[in-house]
């Protein structure tokens, strides 16, 4: 039966007696239901509820569940945590804060919380092909108006052996995108891909060589079936030999030496027509791209058809459009590290359509009720990148942040 409540104001919280052979005892409930001002209709459910009916709260949280988990669908869908907190203050019919402080109030939902609504959609091996590819993020400078490299996020788009569609297997943000940031991504999950398909980018090429050390070097192929074949982007070869042609007037649509290039990259028998086309000594840069990408190119037009059929990085290079929209103008407020792959986790849900508000707010439901509490808040705090002014008048400085070091 009902019994009082604790706490006051809009963090009021329904109490309840239990009898049991005589002896009684108060209790709140694993989630306890926040009181209602008054009785009222939902507009959700159209049904009528009274005070002690509201909405189920995690005991030490003073927000509901629900609007825990809008705020969390809100951050998935890329908008910043103050505007997000500022939504969830004003459904628990609270007064707004100032800006730092609701963009607090979020941060530490997705630092604490977001891994509990993420965790079912968690990648578990990598698949049979990874397409990798990544973007930078710079800001300005203010006073100097100086450009600096403020943090990279990588990303790896999988398909699964058979599979037409593939999803985005992992967004990760890093300081840089060399061979270290890429181990990070590549050390993550188990498992061994058939093929790696990316652009000439080295630090990708030699995180694959360091994770997978089977692989076998560029000018020394052997078989294929047990280690990951690294292959280039076919097109970006075809745009960078578009790009060696055009100073000789070769690239226009219709000609030749374009009809040849449309099937170069499809077997070695195409790649050697193309290059026949070529081969006068007048056509010397272009020669030379050939010479250097030729082994390359006759490798993995010689497995190509033994290979899983991806030949570009399209699927990784059209998702950072996405995170560009996200972070671009916010980049300098992204600097923990933790943090911000917690909230690139979200966004990965989203863009794989596994973000779902009720289905987060079951999820924190579920896991509440069977005792997975969140963690403690600010425990990923990047200690010393704050000082008071009495430290920095004594010559203390602050240590750079986990994502920009």
């Amino acid at each position: 039966m009902r019994c009082g409540h604790y706490g006051t104001g809009l963090a009021r919280r329904q109490l309840y007696r239990c009898y049991v052979s005589g002896a009684s005892h108060t209790f709140a409930g694993v989630l306890p239901r926040r009181m209602l001002v008054a009785a009222q209709e939902c507009d959700t459910c159209e049904v009528h509820l009274e005070p002690h009916q509201g909405p189920q709260a995690p005991r030490r949280y003073t927000f509901s569940v629900r609007e825990v988990a809008a705020a969390l669908m809100s951050v998935a869908n890329g908008e910043t945590y103050t505007r997000a907190a500022v939504t969830a203050r004003l459904q628990a019919g609270r007064e707004e804060l100032s800006v730092s402080y609701g963009a607090q109030l979020v941060g530490n939902w997705v630092e604490t919380l977001s891994p509990i609504v993420t965790a079912p959609w968690a990648e578990t091996a990598w698949p049979e092909t990874i397409v990798c590819d990544s973007t930078d993020f710079w800001s300005t400078d203010p006073k100097t108006k100086r450009q600096r490299m403020m943090f990279n996020v990588l990303v790896v788009y999988g398909y699964e052996a058979g599979a037409k569609r593939g999803r985005l297997w992992a967004l990760h943000a890093t300081h840089r995108a060399n061979a270290q940031g890429w181990l990070e991504v590549f050390d993550r999950l188990p498992g061994t891909p058939t093929l790696v398909v990316s652009d000439k980018d080295p630090a990708i090429t030699s995180a694959v060589k360091l994770k997978w050390p089977q692989v076998t070097p560029m000018r020394n192929w052997s078989t294929v079936e047990a280690e990951p074949f690294w292959l280039r982007c076919e097109y970006h070869l075809r745009e960078n030999a578009l790009a060696q042609l055009r100073p000789y007037g070769l690239d226009q649509e219709g000609g030749t030496v374009v009809e040849h290039l449309r099937s170069a990259f499809h077997s070695p028998q195409g790649w050697a027509a193309f290059r026949r086309q070529i081969d006068p000594d007048g056509y010397i840069t272009l020669n030379a791209w050939c010479d250097q990408v030729d082994a390359q190119v006759r490798a993995q037009t010689s497995w190509r058809s033994r290979l899983p059929a991806h030949h570009s990085n399209a699927a990784a290079e059209n998702l950072l459009d996405d995170v560009k929209a996200i972070i671009e103008g916010r980049e300098f407020s992204f600097r923990n590290k933790v943090r911000t792959n917690r909230m690139l986790e979200l966004v990965r849900l989203r863009l794989n359509h596994r973000a779902d508000e009720l289905v987060f707010a079951r999820t924190l439901r579920a896991a509440l009720e069977t005792g997975q509490l969140p963690g403690h808040q600010l425990q990923c705090r990047d200690k010393g990148t704050r000082v008071t002014k009495a430290q920095r008048k004594a010559g203390q400085r602050p240590l750079k942040a986990s994502l920009h070091q």
